[in-house]
């Protein structure tokens, strides 16, 4: 039985308020984590002018918020994703696999799947 209405908003605002529970626990566990391991200091040091050659930082997306009606993710607020490594952003030109999903004043967000069909993401 599909739902509908009342209950297919409450099913919405529900799913809604658990992936950004899950994301905020997620969120502070995984910085805390990179303070200890150097991740942090490194993400830092990519912003540097002087480090461009190693400033697209490249991540491994485990879940994305699901939207309904197809309307994409605006926000990496919509996503949770995982620290992979630094890249030049010359392959992000260089590759015809790669697509622009989100820009904004501070970053602009690539995506590109891989092989096994899970997602990366290019900062």
């Amino acid at each position: 039985m599909a739902l509908t209405g009342s209950w297919l908003v409450i099913q919405r605002i529900v799913t809604t308020c658990l992936f950004k529970l899950l994301r905020l626990v997620f969120i502070t566990v995984q910085s805390i984590f990179w303070q200890l391991n150097g991740t942090a200091r490194k993400i830092r040091e990519a912003r540097l002018p002087h480090n461009y050659e190693r400033s697209a930082q490249v991540l491994d997306v485990l879940l994305v918020r699901q939207f309904y009606g197809g309307v994409h993710p605006t926000t990496m607020d919509d996503y949770l994703c995982t620290h992979n490594r630094f890249e030049d952003p010359q392959y992000i030109i260089d590759n015809e696999s790669i697509t622009l999903m989100i820009i904004n004043e501070r970053d602009a967000v690539f995506g590109e799947p891989d092989e096994k069909g899970k997602r990366t993401a290019w900062f």
